[in-house]
């Protein structure tokens, strides 16, 4: 989830609750307003003048105009108990009514003297006031009860009431709704600057990051957000310092291993050369023979293992940007086989090489190409059986510089667990020397496998259904 939805999300989880305590305190101080204005009305009412005109005509007393409501002639007519119309029920925004001393309306519009209000004002000592709510015909009204001290007569007791606003429910979602709105717009408001700062400093620490720690973060404020992005600001200058570090080690630890695996690559191979001329000697005797087959397989692994050690080294400092080679592969494959007559001599297997089928050329690092697949021509031989042969196929496609290196060998094959373990091993670690035997397939497969999987190669391992083993070199798809 994205920063800005988070602060979405939370802005709207703060103004829910913030816009339903809004309302509810907005609620309870108008009705504590409404009440107080009640009781100002109530005391402003009990008058002499109010009185009079209770006593005076109570089936008539209401507060507040009246449809109908006859004039003082009218009233002083002998038939007008019978002709003049009964007082109007209809409820108005604020109204008061009288009752005598059993609490029965001196006025036919004059609801039920509520019964609570009752009791408490019949009791001893008596309640002279109460207050409450009412249910009105459009929600919760206000009603207060008062005991006037005319007594005895029609006015002994006054009821107030207050009626609700009309739709009060729609009064109340719209009020909820735009203090909702209000806390939401603040609320986000507030949280989006912090949102936008800590958005800019991750995207400073990715494009750092991507840079390899070498951009500074612009450090702005004197808060979190600032104290974060000053740490690591720290922190990067450190990475760079320890990286620069890591850097001139490597380079240095592979110049020494380049410089070594040269000064001792090279007599041996040397060695394996004068060897392998000797071994042709028809003169010497057959247990010499062995021996110096032996000798000649011995220095071309001890050979291979330092090359193969060199390429690791170089394999550390070869990125996506560093240049390459334009490497003709069947130059390559030749000059391998070449170099290997020597030791399959020794290993009494034969190589066969027929004309490369097509041009082929790859965009690789050449010595790296040439060491993958010297190691896996190195395989072919030196796990074979005596009078086995390796068969070196290159072909070469007009669509898309596709092509097609084939090394396959009629030796005795590998076992299925040793067969997982190899196809298996889909990156190189560095460690393969250690966790297979001494001149097994492991280092020098899994360093074929990582040079051809860096130069946008594929390197599949097969075995045959008549038996051996198979490697083949494609272009990845």
């Amino acid at each position: 989830m994205t920063l800005s939805r988070r602060t979405t999300i939370a802005s709207l989880l703060i103004a829910l609750p913030a816009a339903g305590l809004i309302v509810f305190a907005v609620e309870r101080v108008r009705t504590r307003d409404a009440a107080a204005a009640l009781e100002r009305v109530v005391r402003a009412s009990l008058t002499d003048s109010v009185r009079d005109a209770c006593e005076t005509d109570p089936g008539w007393f209401l507060a507040g105009p009246r449809t109908g409501r006859p004039t003082a002639a009218e009233r002083l007519q002998p038939d007008a108990d019978v002709k003049l119309p009964r007082p109007s029920t209809e409820e108005l925004p604020f109204e008061f009514f009288a009752y005598d001393d059993q609490f029965s309306p001196t006025s036919t519009a004059g609801p039920r003297f509520p019964d609570d209000f009752k009791r408490a004002m019949r009791a001893s000592p008596p309640a002279r006031s109460m207050q409450g709510p009412y249910q009105s015909k459009v929600g919760t009204g206000l009603q207060m009860a008062q005991l006037t001290g005319w007594s005895p007569g029609p006015c002994a007791a006054l009821l107030y009431r207050m009626r609700p606003p009309p739709n009060p429910m729609r009064t109340r979602a719209l009020m909820f709704g735009g203090v909702f709105l209000i806390c939401f717009l603040i609320a986000f408001a507030t949280a989006r600057p912090t949102a936008a700062r800590i958005s800019t400093l991750a995207a400073g620490v990715r494009a750092s990051a991507h840079a390899d720690y070498s951009g500074i973060l612009s450090v702005r404020g004197n808060d979190d957000v600032s104290s974060l992005g000053a740490a690591f600001n720290e922190a990067a200058a450190d990475i760079r310092r320890r990286s620069a570090d890591a850097r001139d080690r490597e380079e240095a630890l592979r110049r020494h291993v380049e410089i070594t695996s040269d000064d001792v690559a090279a007599p041996l191979a040397e060695l394996e050369t004068r060897l392998g001329q000797l071994e042709q000697r028809s003169d010497l005797a057959p247990g010499v023979t062995a021996d110096v087959r032996r000798a000649v397989r011995d220095a071309h692994q001890l050979q291979s293992r330092l090359q193969n050690l060199a390429a690791v080294a170089r394999l550390r400092t070869v990125t996506e940007t560093s240049p390459r080679d334009q490497v003709n592969l069947a130059a390559v494959v030749t000059r391998l086989v070449s170099g290997r007559e020597a030791l399959a001599r020794a290993a009494g297997v034969s190589i066969d090489l027929p004309a490369p089928d097509g041009s082929v050329t790859v965009q690789a690092d050449a010595l790296l190409l040439q060491q993958a697949i010297g190691n896996v021509l190195d395989n072919a031989i030196l796990h074979n059986r005596p009078g086995g042969r390796v068969q070196v196929e290159l072909r070469g496609y007009e669509h898309g510089g596709r092509f097609s290196l084939r090394i396959s060998d009629n030796g005795p094959g590998v076992s299925d667990e040793a067969f997982a373990g190899l196809t298996a091993n889909k990156r190189f670690r560095g460690d393969e020397s250690r966790t297979r035997r001494p001149g097994g397939r492991g280092l020098g497969l899994a360093l074929a496998r990582e040079v051809a999987d860096r130069f946008g190669l594929q390197l599949d391992l097969r075995r045959p259904t008549t038996g051996g083993f198979e490697a083949e070199f494609t272009v990845r798809v």
